[in-house]
């Protein structure tokens, strides 16, 4: 076999592994083919290249990239997902820990996320770190699966559609009702969306309506629009330091002593408040919620660490 068809299998070999994810190290490579590390740079640059040329003709943009933590060349696609190893373990762990989802999505979402993502040398690390709890893992008592209806739902809220909503409450009894999506929410192993109920346009500050999306029995997004002035649009980052524990109402300021060991606690569960220290020590907290149902159920929970002030 001549030196220049050994060169072009070496090439597409090394392309093979970068498609694969796999980090390459001109050094190990140079050894592992008998050649000099400056001839794996030019088989690499041969490849970047080649997805140059791609670029330029719009067919995407991939490229090789040196990853300085692996210490290694990476292929970096616009088409594919590119975490690193340590920021998919703490994705698989947020979706593992959030009890969201079924176990059927789960069981997909994860080892699709390791296959995108890891390279083929770090796959088996990653799939050991995460097979315990995939296999124990505990879906939430409905068992419902939800991530299409989700996405449904998102894209009413992206484009500002009225839903026609079949809904089934904790009691049992059935509603249906033209609602105007504004934000999925997802808090203590469900997923939420919230909404505001009513034929007539949004023209004061108002509170929204909060639906779990498991209880949701049929949904049809609608090809009529509404529209939400910018001084009234919905904010989910601000309605979420509001909420506790999906409970609704209206915006209510609260005041309350806490006498805990932590005051970081309080702050991470009402994060639109502010405290002062007293001269005992406590802690005098003031936060705005919406209701008061799911924010007293917290102050209950804390016994003797909290003193609700009226």
């Amino acid at each position: 076999m001549s030196a220049t068809v050994k060169k072009h299998d070496r090439v597409l070999e090394i392309y093979t592994r970068l498609m694969a994810g796999e980090i390459i190290r001109k050094e190990d490579l140079a050894k592992e083919y008998g050649v000099n590390p400056r001839s794996i740079q030019r088989d690499i640059d041969s490849i970047r290249d080649f997805y140059s040329n791609r670029a330029v003709q719009g067919e995407g943009v991939s490229e090789i990239r040196y990853d300085h933590s692996a210490k290694g060349f990476r292929l970096v696609s616009s088409k594919t997902v590119t975490l690193t190893n340590a920021e998919l373990f703490a994705v698989a762990k947020i979706i593992l820990e959030s009890r969201s989802l079924s176990k059927e999505e789960v069981s997909k979402i994860i080892p699709d996320l390791i296959d995108a993502c890891v390279p083929e040398n770090d796959r088996k690390k990653m799939e050991d770190l995460v097979r315990n709890e995939l296999f124990h893992y505990i879906e939430p008592h409905h068992g419902k699966s939800q991530i299409d209806t989700i996405w449904e739902l998102g894209t009413a809220v992206y484009k500002n559609k009225i839903v026609q909503l079949e809904y089934q409450k904790a009691s049992g009894e059935v509603t249906r009702s033209f609602i105007k999506p504004v934000g999925i929410m997802e808090s203590e192993y469900y997923f939420y969306l919230i909404a505001y109920a009513g034929d007539s346009e949004i023209k004061h500050s108002g509170y929204p309506t909060i639906y779990r999306i498991d209880r949701i029995r049929s949904c049809k997004v609608t090809d009529e629009h509404f529209r939400i002035p910018y001084k009234d649009r919905f904010e989910e980052g601000e309605f979420r330091k509001r909420i506790q524990f999906m409970y609704g109402g209206p915006l209510n300021k609260i005041r309350f002593i806490y006498r805990g060991p932590d005051i970081g606690v309080v702050l991470d569960r009402f994060p639109a408040s502010e405290y002062a220290l007293t001269e005992d020590g406590s802690y005098l907290v003031k936060a705005e919620v919406f209701g008061n149902i799911g924010s007293d159920m917290w102050l209950r929970s804390q016994g003797e660490y909290v003193e609700r002030i009226q």
